[in-house]
């Protein structure tokens, strides 16, 4: 079954100058094998004619990888699980046929999809076994991680998470540069999400986020509520992307890096822009 969850986005960058905020951005958590099919309430979620939905294509598409390294960015399969499943064997762990994916994402608002990431995590037999985070960017570009069997990790209850730092090589931020890494940690949700992306720069913790929430009832009137929280959901999360972008340009005077001054740190994304490709379609 799919679960809500009333939950926030809290991003700080730590250095060179401080900056934070919090906003509302709810999540679902459904079955990676039927996202098309997803549906919940009465008329909010997954029927034609509602507010939001989630659509398969949305997420983990294949595309064109731009100058590619490392394990190839297989993505061949016709739904999200067959696609997650073909990322985990190019890395050598194949999945079993009963292995359970679950997508952790913001379903499409009245028509618009954006997530900056999505997350998506595969239990056998109920225990974590590998996971693959997708940092999208506002050009349309997408990137995805492979979180595997070496990224396994247990806190001190016992419970199994996922934690990987790796090179980022991607533009997401005009105030980051490319060749510093994201560290992922996921944890399946349950009752609770949790999970956090956070960035380091030459060993030093530059910028923290996190995702976090608690279930709730997954009906009308609590979709009702959260869409007076989060009006226009997806519009609200880009909108605050370029406000908080300009107010640290403007404002805090940090340093500014257009896309195209770093074409060749520039690895292993899918659905490149001309500005990359040298394409003008």
């Amino acid at each position: 079954m799919p679960r809500l969850y009333d939950a926030e986005v809290m991003h700080a960058r730590l250095w060179p100058k401080r900056h934070d905020f919090t906003h509302a951005a709810f999540a679902c958590s459904v079955d990676a094998a039927a996202v098309d099919a997803v549906k919940g309430g009465g008329f909010m979620l997954g029927r034609a004619w509602s507010p939001y939905r989630f659509r398969d294509g949305d997420f983990l598409p294949a595309g064109e990888v731009f100058q590619p390294e490392g394990v190839p960015q297989a993505f061949a399969g016709a739904t999200l699980a067959d696609r997650f499943r073909a990322f985990a064997a190019a890395h050598g762990e194949p999945l079993p046929a009963h292995a359970v994916i679950r997508l952790v994402a913001m379903p499409r608002s009245f028509g618009k999809s954006y997530n900056p990431a999505v997350f998506m995590m595969a239990t056998v037999d109920g225990v974590l076994t590998c996971g693959i985070a997708e940092v999208h960017n506002t050009f349309g570009e997408r990137k995805a991680w492979f979180l595997g069997r070496s990224c396994l990790r247990h806190d001190f209850d016992g419970d199994a998470y996922l934690r990987l730092r790796a090179p980022k090589r991607f533009y997401v931020s005009p105030f980051s540069a490319l060749d510093t890494e994201f560290e992922f940690t996921l944890r399946l949700p349950d009752g609770h999400l949790a999970i956090t992306v956070d960035h380091y720069e030459d060993g030093r913790k530059t910028l923290i986020s996190a995702w976090t929430g608690r279930q709730v009832p997954l009906t009308d009137a609590r979709l009702l509520w959260l869409t007076v929280k989060s009006p226009l959901l997806i519009l609200k999360v880009i909108a605050l992307i370029h406000l908080h972008a300009a107010w640290l340009w403007l404002v805090k005077k940090l340093p500014f890096r257009r896309k195209g001054d770093d074409i060749p740190l520039q690895r292993n994304l899918r659905h490149p822009t001309s500005e990359l490709t040298g394409r003008h379609d």
